[in-house]
């Protein structure tokens, strides 16, 4: 059985048509009804390398520590509640928080290897990466002894049911 010219022309363009559809299909509405949330976990520090210094905040000062308020970068967008738990996992190593009140800093937390920080402590982002706010800083440091060059220090972070872990290799500044 032959097909006549414009039944064959008709399922060419059919077809055409058909394929055309499953790209776009592909291409623009799949993506969006697959669509996950973003996960919850630390954005940052994964491994990196990060240089002790001596700090200095107020009447406060900390020697070879690492201020974490350009370090530490958390992403998500579900809400779990008002804090993240933050534990230290490498032994030794320990963190304090302080704030600016607006006339003088203030360490609220001390030397502690467990703390909760409040979800306001971050500032989140549109693409949802939460930053540690501006005036607030958390300070991983070792209390007893200096720390090794290229000590790996590990933790976790957990956000309501979401755990995920953090980690920095510390490295001494050129002298």
């Amino acid at each position: 059985m032959r097909l006549s010219y414009e039944t064959a022309f008709r399922l060419k363009v059919l077809f055409i048509v058909l394929v055309f559809g499953i790209l776009i299909f592909r291409i623009v509405y799949y993506p969006l009804l697959t669509h996950k949330v973003v996960p919850y976990g630390v954005a940052a520090p994964k491994g990196q390398i990060l240089l002790l210094e001596n700090i200095t905040l107020g009447n406060y000062t900390w020697e070879n520590a690492v201020d974490m308020q350009g370090h530490l970068i958390l992403k998500g967008n579900d809400d779990y509640g008002d804090s993240v738990f933050l534990k230290i996992q490498t032994p030794g190593w320990c963190a304090d928080v302080a704030f600016w009140d607006g006339q003088k800093f203030i360490v609220s937390e001390k030397c502690v290897r467990e703390l909760t920080i409040s979800k306001y402590f971050f500032v989140v982002t549109p693409a949802f990466y939460w930053y540690v706010e501006p005036g607030y800083h958390l300070i991983f440091y070792k209390p007893e002894g200096n720390p090794e060059k290229y000590e790996l220090i590990n933790f976790t972070v957990t956000y309501g049911e979401k755990i995920d872990w953090g980690a920095f290799k510390v490295a001494y500044g050129k002298s």
